[in-house]
């Protein structure tokens, strides 16, 4: 095995996860994933496959010409409808997904009470909200994740909808507390 070259595609793996991938048809793949492998033998599942695709003759999941043709066919639909402000900063320790900043007169802040302990991601809060309320993915702006909750900005129509559909429901083993984030001012910072 050539460590280096794993390390590379095992990096732009877990970067098209968090950046390329449609979370609903991930859900979909997960779902069957779950169902068809035991507990104990995912790990190892996980594991083949990517030995599988390390193995492959071309490693790259796609062409650099097709994945820049994806993201602009993504963006110009995304800015037909919304016109948000992208952000491809990725603070120290901690990954995250393309974001989109919505303005502060159209949105609101929400706290969710699950963070970094949990092994929760900015794409699984996507997914989460828009797989269990009418929320589009346009609808999501900033997520920050921190140990032990995490704030997310939605827009101002949508967020009574997702405390109420969230608030309460099971996810990753942790019922979760959902409502309005306090102010920036009284914020405190201690889980990050």
């Amino acid at each position: 095995m050539d460590k280096d070259k794993a390390g590379r595609n095992l990096k732009e793996i877990v970067d098209k996860l968090h950046n390329d991938t449609d979370i609903k048809e991930l859900d979909e793949y997960s779902k069957l994933y779950k169902k068809e492998i035991s507990l104990f033998k995912r790990s190892w599942t996980a594991a083949w496959l990517f030995m599988y695709y390390d193995k492959r003759e071309n490693p790259k999941i796609s062409s650099q010409e097709n994945l820049s043709n994806k993201k602009n066919a993504y963006s110009k639909d995304v800015a037909a409808v919304s016109k948000p402000v992208y952000s491809k900063s990725k603070p120290a320790n901690e990954k995250q997904a393309v974001e989109i900043n919505l303005s502060e007169d159209e949105s609101k802040r929400l706290f969710i009470s699950i963070g970094k302990n949990r092994r929760l991601f900015p794409r699984e809060v996507i997914t989460l909200i828009m797989t269990r309320t009418k929320t589009a993915r346009e609808d999501i702006g900033m997520i920050r994740i921190l140990d032990n909750y995490s704030f997310v900005q939605v827009r101002d129509t949508k967020a009574d909808e997702i405390i109420e559909k969230l608030s309460g429901c099971k996810f990753h083993g942790r019922t979760l507390a959902v409502n309005y984030a306090k102010p920036k001012s009284t914020e405190n910072d201690d889980g990050s």
